[in-house]
């Protein structure tokens, strides 16, 4: 089994990577499925090939209305812990608070492993790759430091999703920020959709009051409609023992996979209805152009 056709094996991928390498095969990966990419000029404080990493805008199909949110950088990568090998992402099966777990983890717990936030970017991409759905992918950098490149994107198209969703939130199991301190960064309504969407596939979520996260820069400037974040599997993020719940990752999946799908349900209703219309629209041009032409008949004097 090759290193993409495995779920966990793509989450250590992603983990393992520096920041140049996994955007590049991120790069690859995306406009091999069809998605047009673009990239803006936002230059990374820390200089060296970390200027080699900007904000990055992948879209599939026409009409996208979801658009999926993670960074890039780690921790580990921001000197916060002094200068750090490469993590050695592994396989454990371990027991928490008596539940048997299959987590991700550096080997010896030596380095950050970089959940926070590569399982997002590994959620998001998986999606992106084995699916077909219309949407869109952000990913950010430097979010480690306060956002400083969420707060520079620029993308207008960000403005035109119904829905950003950014997956970037550890430590606790199915949650789901829909504010950042008195910043709501969804509708009711928006809440309401997903938490429904949550429970209909029976992983329900719960809405929380969150704290810091990119989307919430996006929205505060205003480049964006309706944005959540959510938990997504890794949990004692940012310190040397950090690790992911598989099957939390995989139930994030499901998730995220459902809330797009939700939505694309509704361009294809719309585009209907949008059909329909059209039909109407047609008939009536045609019944003009018919008493148009009956009243021309009128107007015939028969000898």
């Amino acid at each position: 089994m090759s290193e993409l056709q495995s779920f966990e094996n793509f989450i250590m991928k992603c983990c393992e990577l520096d920041e140049w390498d996994l955007r590049s095969m991120l790069r690859d990966k995306l406009s091999g499925a069809g998605f047009t990419i673009q990239e803006d000029d936002y230059s990374s404080h820390r200089g060296g090939r970390y200027q080699e990493v900007h904000n990055m805008l992948a879209i599939r199909g026409k009409i996208p209305k979801v658009c999926l949110v993670s960074h890039t950088d780690v921790v580990r990568d921001h000197g916060r812990y002094g200068k750090q090998r490469k993590t050695n992402p592994v396989i454990k099966e371990v027991n928490r608070f008596g539940k048997d777990m299959r987590i991700i983890q550096d080997k010896d717990c030596q380095v950050q492993l970089g959940g926070d936030d590569r399982c997002g970017v590994a959620i998001n991409t998986w999606i992106a790759l084995h699916t077909g759905y219309d949407m869109g992918l952000l990913f950010s950098t430097d979010e480690e430091v306060g956002g400083q490149a969420a707060d520079y994107v620029s993308f207008p198209e960000l403005g035109n999703f119904e829905l950003l969703a950014q997956v970037d939130r550890g430590n606790t199991e199915r949650q789901l920020v829909t504010s950042i301190g008195s910043t709501r960064l969804c509708s009711p309504e928006v809440a309401k959709r997903l938490l429904e969407i949550s429970n209909r596939i029976g992983m329900p979520r719960t809405p929380v009051n969150g704290l810091f996260t990119d989307v919430a820069t996006i929205k505060g400037d205003g480049k964006c409609k309706n944005a959540v974040n959510m938990t997504c599997g890794y949990g004692n993020n940012h310190g040397n023992n950090e690790f992911i719940d598989i099957q939390e990752a995989k139930d994030t999946m499901k998730f995220v996979s459902s809330i797009i799908q939700d939505y694309e349900m509704e361009v294809i209703e719309e585009m209907e209805n949008r059909e329909i219309t059209e039909e109407e629209v047609l008939g009536d041009i045609m019944a003009t152009q018919a008493e148009m032409q009956l009243k021309d008949d009128d107007d015939i004097v028969w000898n």
